[in-house]
């Protein structure tokens, strides 16, 4: 039994201090000028423009699953005031929860393995063929010191990324957590939910705000609910648009 289920209830909070996301609708942060829709369709091209120059990463071998999730983590960090490395004495972790996790790239590699003569698979595609290769990727950029896995649902509702998110700092086990999904789509021949929609979606949150704006802060009822301010947040769009809302009115 984890620790937190005895707290459950108290008054502990967890401050959202920044928001970043890549959809159909398009891209954003949560203090800049792009609208939040998380809505059906194809996404946008991702560049990976703000990623910090490293000699040990090289963002061309990223495939499009890593390229997604990086990207929405770096707005979130940005958006946060976190332009650089975060503090070494602050353990930062991330959760993120996703439906299909990188199956198209583990696909996209089978397709390069010669099964009847033994051929060469392509060496950058299987480096990508585990999920949580791009929280890898954020942990070294930004000195991402705390717990970082991948949660797989039915639905890319991003609850269970926020409950995990919220344990691991009432717990004790971190100072601060990125929270999201993260979503490419369905391989070609693949069904899907007809609620599903591709995108990556992370918020930053902290145990304290340290001075800093926030959207709102986020807490765990006795009934389990998760609640921004007071509304129950069902899903993390849904988390999103309360904290775009809460933001506009200050």
């Amino acid at each position: 039994m984890r620790p937190l289920l005895l707290v459950r209830g108290n008054i502990n909070k967890m401050y959202i201090t920044g928001i970043g996301w890549i959809t159909a609708g398009g891209s954003g942060k949560g203090r800049g000028e792009n609208p939040f829709d998380f809505t059906n369709g194809a996404l946008p091209e991702i560049k990976g423009n703000m990623f910090p120059e490293n000699p040990a990463f090289r963002k061309g071998r990223l495939d499009r699953f890593s390229m997604l999730g990086l990207e929405a983590i770096t707005f979130a960090l940005h958006d946060a005031g976190l332009d650089g490395f975060i503090k070494k004495n602050q353990s930062t972790g991330i959760v993120a929860s996703t439906v299909y996790g990188c199956l198209a790239t583990d696909i996209e590699y089978d397709e390069t393995v010669n099964h009847e003569n033994g051929g060469l698979p392509d060496p950058n595609l299987f480096t990508h063929t585990l999920s949580n290769i791009f929280l890898g990727y954020a942990a070294m950029l930004y000195n991402l010191s705390g717990p970082n896995y991948i949660i797989y649902e039915k639905t890319n509702s991003g609850l269970s990324a926020l409950d995990a998110a919220m344990e691991c700092v009432i717990a004790g086990e971190c100072d601060a957590m990125l929270a999201g999904i993260c979503d490419v789509g369905p391989p070609e021949g693949f069904k899907c939910d007809d609620t599903f929609r591709p995108g990556a979606i992370f918020v930053m949150m902290e145990k304290e705000p340290n001075n800093k704006k926030y959207f709102g802060n986020l807490t765990i009822d006795k009934k389990g609910n998760i609640l921004l301010n007071t509304t129950v947040i069902n899903d993390i769009a849904e988390c999103v648009r309360e904290c775009l809302k809460n933001n506009h009115k200050q």
